[in-house]
């Protein structure tokens, strides 16, 4: 967010070098989403392995394991497309099929020491819809840039082990075109839910552009909030368990970062300090600590150049719980020196869906101020965007 420093071009230059407009031969691109898929995989190991492992256990050794992906073995498939309904209608939307595949290799241990026979890959699949402006003259170009794992060794199943895989793609519409252009930056939109009824579009004679939803709006207004420490937060369930309650608070917060609506991100982890008054939570029995995960973002509400107000939609873990869905609403004031301020507050499924109200909906009340919590750090900023 903040302003950097551009050096002027060095070297020779061409003399003379009048601005004007120019046309270039380039890929546009029409479309542009990023897909996150999670998944637990059971995976078959290795009847030479299974049987180390379990002569190992039976004396006593401790057993680990490790996975990671194999470099060079990222791959993605483009498998069809149909006509897409969404609202308000778009010409060249269709329903895009796409598979998604990496190898995992899987390494066991016994007391720290690899197993011989327990290094052994394995392929992991994922299978995409997503809903993009693919005219006719398009192609699709997908690729994964980020594969994380983890083997789950506490839900070994027989001879079977669980594979937490993460797996980060993006999905580009291109055509190559000449262009006049003036430009900007700009960043993936959101998802776009699938309805289930179609409809058949035209086919144009020629690539036309989904304007209602590509490229995205510009915010008006971009901020973040950081703050990392102890913290008294308010922590309620429905029939008024909880309250005030002190532990370590881990909170990000990005809105619109590059002024793009898809750059934003809130993560807070918050772990109860129990035991008695002032120190911790008063009832050691009943523990307040969470995490939220915030998923979908709406455009914010900008108060100057100083505050804004963003709400949307994420998932919030209570201890020892369940994830629900849940609705939150961001307050970020920036007024150095010592008048930041930034407000969350998050109402779990319960209290804002429920028919009748689920009685153990979860609410979570922070409130920071930099007079009271030092460490906070709150920037707020206005958006530049072209003149009309």
């Amino acid at each position: 967010m903040k302003k950097r420093n551009v050096k002027s071009i060095q070297g020779r230059q061409v003399v003379p070098n009048p601005i004007g407009p120019e046309c270039i031969h380039v890929t546009k691109v029409y479309d542009w989403v990023v897909l996150t898929n999670r998944d637990r995989n059971k995976v078959q190991i290795p009847e030479e392995c299974f049987a180390a492992i379990e002569d190992a256990r039976h004396d006593g050794n401790t057993i680990t394991a490790t996975c990671s992906e194999v470099v060079g073995t990222r791959d993605c498939d483009f498998i069809g497309a149909i006509p897409a309904t969404i609202v308000p209608n778009v010409p060249g939307a269709q329903i895009v099929s796409l598979a998604f595949h990496v190898h995992i290799r899987v390494q066991f241990f016994c007391n720290g020491e690899p197993i011989p026979g327990c290094n052994f890959v394995v392929p992991v699949s994922f299978m995409d819809e997503v809903i993009l402006c693919f005219p006719e003259g398009t192609k699709i170009n997908c690729n994964i840039f980020d594969v994380q794992c983890t083997v789950v060794l506490n839900q070994m199943l027989g001879d079977m082990v669980v594979l937490d895989v993460i797996m980060c793609k993006d999905v580009q519409v291109e055509a190559k075109v000449k262009l006049e252009v003036e430009a900007k930056f700009c960043g993936p939109r959101r998802i776009i839910p699938i309805p289930e009824d179609g409809f058949e579009c035209p086919i144009p004679p020629f690539p036309q552009q989904c304007p209602t939803f590509f490229p995205t709006t510009n915010c008006e207004c971009q901020g973040s909030a950081e703050f990392n420490g102890e913290a008294t937060i308010t922590v309620t369930e429905g029939g008024g368990l909880g309250g005030a309650t002190t532990g370590n608070l881990d909170l990000t917060a990005l809105v619109c970062d590059q002024c793009t609506l898809t750059n934003s991100r809130i993560q807070v982890t918050y772990i109860d300090t129990l035991g008695p008054t002032p120190i911790g939570t008063p009832d050691a029995e009943l523990d307040q600590s969470f995490t939220f995960t915030a998923t979908d973002f709406q455009q914010p509400r900008c108060n100057g150049t100083t505050g804004l107000t963003v709400q949307g939609t994420g998932i919030l873990t209570p201890a020892g719980g369940v994830p629900e869905n849940a609705t939150f609403t961001l307050i970020l004031n920036d007024a150095d020196p010592l008048g930041d301020t930034a407000t969350l507050i998050i109402l779990g499924e319960g209290a804002v869906g429920g028919n009748p109200p689920d009685p153990a909906f979860t609410t979570v009340t922070i409130t920071l101020t930099a007079r009271a919590n030092p460490k906070l750090e709150v920037e707020v900023g206005d958006c530049d965007s072209f003149p009309i």
